[in-house]
């Protein structure tokens, strides 16, 4: 039985796979858990299946959307990435703490003001077209969300600002002090899960969204199965199910979402980061809760900051 339960990305994605790296550094006998429960820290892992037979602990997972919901009673809630979430699961709001990722002891400020904007795609949409060169038309640079956390985080502290489509390109700027914004580049953009964060540092939910996919191969049946998609409004709750493609990209598809980019990435307006005291509350009241979960489970926790 495993005893870690994250997303694994075939080719790698820095913020689901900073779980392989944080909890071993909070906890030095994290691994004596293993066959004593299923542990939840960084990502959005809470649907509606899981093992009724095991039991779970969670610090600082977030659901996938509204169907999310509780299927037994053996849960051990420390707290939840946002109040969407603990409302699902019929938490306290107390519990609503944010992303677990803050925690990582890298992520502390310091960037280069001059710098430029930092594009940083979901790991998905990374894949679909080519990105470096759309960031270098628009003026910026794309940041590979697929690199390790700590490659990501120095290329991020290059860079004046962040646009982000990864939700955690913005929880990591956020903690950094790097202003920032979202934007929405394909339909695999969840709604939810930024509400959700967004919600636990009074932030509205206002991305950039480009009216167009880009996709460099496309195959008939995929095609097909999209237009399908979109007329169903498949997944519209958490989703964007107008943004799946149709058809490859055109030039004029990629001019256009280019024009979009560097304009709404030249108005330093649009960018901004939570207040530094915010940010620490969070992480005051997540180490009080790793603290009582180290006591409750009989693991030596050592505090990163």
């Amino acid at each position: 039985m495993e005893l870690l339960n994250y997303c694994k990305v075939a080719g790698g994605n820095f913020g689901d796979d900073l779980n392989l790296r944080l909890w071993d550094a909070l906890f030095s006998n994290f691994a004596a858990l293993k066959g004593e429960v299923l542990f939840y820290g960084i990502g959005t892992l809470l649907g509606a299946r899981h093992d009724p037979t095991q039991r779970k602990v969670v610090l600082g997972s977030g659901a996938f959307g509204p169907t999310a919901t509780p299927d037994n009673s053996r849960w051990d809630f420390r707290w939840v990435r946002g109040p969407n979430t603990a409302k699902l699961f019929g938490l306290s709001d107390s519990l609503a703490l944010g992303d677990p990722a803050i925690l990582w002891p890298e992520l502390h400020p310091g960037h280069d003001i001059g710098g430029p904007v930092g594009l940083i795609p979901h790991c998905a949409t990374w894949d679909s077209f080519d990105w470096s060169n759309i960031a270098v038309n628009a003026g910026m640079i794309a940041i590979n969300p697929k690199r390790s956390p700590n490659s990501v985080i120095t290329q991020m502290r290059s860079c004046s600002r962040i646009l982000a489509e990864s939700l955690h390109g913005a929880i990591f700027a956020d903690a950094m002090e790097i202003p920032w914004a979202a934007c929405i580049l394909a339909h695999r953009f969840n709604e939810f899960k930024w509400r959700d964060w967004l919600g636990t540092i009074n932030r509205p939910y206002a991305p950039l969204a480009t009216d167009r996919p880009l996709v460099r191969s496309l195959s008939r049946t995929k095609a097909i199965a999209n237009k399908l998609a979109r007329a169903l409004r498949y997944q519209y709750h958490t989703r964007h199910p107008q943004l799946r493609p149709v058809a490859v990209a055109t030039v004029q598809d990629v001019q256009c979402v280019t024009e979009l980019l560097h304009q709404f990435g030249n108005d330093s307006t649009h960018f901004r980061y939570s207040a530094p005291s915010v940010v620490a509350e969070q992480r005051k009241q997540m180490t009080l809760r790793c603290e009582e979960f180290a006591t409750d489970y009989r693991l030596e926790f050592t505090p990163q900051w």
